[in-house]
């Protein structure tokens, strides 16, 4: 009677078993019509899920610009170019910040120099506060010096972040003068070795310091051609708006933001009707004695004019090169720290002011800089001035912003070198470059070089 029992209890339990096997493999397959047109989750799905990447935040200004001024935004990139007799690596390093810039969210400031220019840097970039477009002359050798310094500027400042987040460094050499080596890409470059400091701790001499006589410029006799600097720097910028300066010009605090904020909250600054004359915005330009700090606004410069201790940018060698339009009453007219950026006085560059030399924010639309004369021939932006008047712009001087020089005061003193390329400079520009300017512009009796 027990093993009976046994052997029922025995069945009955295949029976139990036999039954839920059979009704899970019914839920599965019902599961698996359930979600047969639904992709399968992998085990990559839930441990690497794809990262989306955070649009650039837009500010309701640059939002505004941007269509206003129906520009495009354009990454900076490395790009290895011919440039009539030079070569160029355009953004060979460039600023982190500066690389993504909105064609309308800032200005770009666009200048030109050797490795000797590198200790305005600090300076300009802190003030400036927004990208610089810095294209350097390299011929030979110059180009290591120019590594070196690239890397100590970069790395070895106080205000080598700021350098790092807005300076974009271009390189150019005459196909003549070819170095023996140039890095192949910004990774390269920036594995270029440096050091910023002795054992000792000490900070190492800037290697921009060094003597110049060594230069591969100097041994080679070479002339410097600002001009092609100038506009390489031009075609790197991304914003739609530029400043073409010298680098050793530094602004008034904050005048970026000024700047788009005037043209934000009125639009009639700009000229952006075809019947109207084309427009740039120049700055006044000062000089200041050796030991002075550069002022940071109109208060503090008027302070050190009272005072004797600055004056007119180049009011030794060339006052009139540098003047602005109704300067007194620049001077005189009321200042608070609170006001905002303005137009203060229109002009041609004709008449009293047919040598004048302004420094200027601009469309980038301007005739380029003629490369034909060098730093040492001078009149190196007269030719363009010319090429302005002759097309009619107009000149917008803005207030209560300007420029002051890197301090020291430039004087009359004379130089033999430089004035055997000024006069042969002049005779090519009037006999044969201003002919073709009014060629190619129009006439106008009342413009000159």
């Amino acid at each position: 009677m027990g093993v009976k029992v046994n052997r029922r209890f025995l069945l009955l339990l295949a029976l139990i078993a036999l039954s839920s096997l059979y009704l899970l493999r019914n839920l599965q397959e019902a599961r698996q019509l359930k979600f047969a047109d639904v992709a399968p989750v992998t085990l990559l799905d839930i441990t690497e899920p794809t990262s989306i990447e955070e649009p650039k935040w837009i500010s309701p200004r640059t939002e505004k610009l941007q269509q206003l001024l129906k520009c495009r935004n354009r990454q900076l990139s490395l790009q290895k170019v011919k440039h009539g007799d030079y070569w160029v690596v355009q953004n060979l390093v460039v600023g982190r910040l500066s690389r993504d810039m909105g064609c309308a969210e800032s200005i770009t400031y666009t200048t030109n120099g050797d490795f000797t220019f590198f200790d305005n840097l600090e300076t300009l970039a802190e003030r400036w506060f927004a990208p610089i477009s810095f294209a350097i002359h390299t011929p030979g050798y110059d180009l290591n010096s120019t590594l070196d310094a690239i890397q100590y500027v970069r790395n070895c400042l106080p205000g080598s972040q700021m350098i790092s987040d807005f300076v974009s460094f271009h390189i150019y050499f005459s196909h003549n003068h070819m170095p023996d080596y140039v890095p192949y890409d910004e990774e390269e470059a920036l594995n270029w070795p440096y050091q910023c400091v002795e054992a000792n701790g000490t900070l190492l001499e800037p290697p921009y310091r060094q003597n110049s006589s060594t230069m591969y410029k100097v041994q080679a006799k070479m002339t410097y051609p600002i001009n092609v600097g100038r506009n390489i720097a031009r075609l790197a910028a991304n914003t739609h708006f530029i400043f073409a300066c010298d680098i050793e010009l530094y602004p008034s605090l904050g005048f970026v933001d000024q700047f788009l904020d005037m043209v934000s909250l009125n639009n009639s600054v700009l000229a952006l009707r075809p019947d109207q004359a084309r427009r740039v915005y120049p700055l006044a330009v000062f000089e200041v004695n050796e030991n002075e700090s550069v002022p940071n606004d109109k208060s503090e410069l008027l302070t050190l004019l009272g005072k004797g201790r600055a004056q007119i940018f180049h009011a030794k060698i060339c006052k009139n090169c540098h003047k602005v339009p109704e300067y007194k009453s620049w001077i005189n007219r009321a200042f608070n720290p609170t006001d905002p950026l303005q137009l203060f006085s229109k002009t041609l560059r004709q008449g009293v002011y047919k040598y004048w030399e302004p420094f200027y924010v601009s469309d980038n639309t301007e005739p380029i800089f003629d490369e034909r004369v060098t730093w040492e021939g001078q009149s190196n932006k007269r030719i363009q001035g010319l090429a302005m008047c002759l097309l009619g712009y107009e000149y917008h001087v803005l207030h209560p912003a300007f420029l002051v020089h890197s301090p020291g005061i430039k004087t009359s003193k004379l130089n033999p070198v430089r004035q055997k390329y000024a006069k042969e400079m002049n005779r090519i520009i009037k006999k044969t470059i201003e002919p073709e300017y009014r060629v190619l512009y129009g006439e106008n009796k009342n413009c000159t070089t």
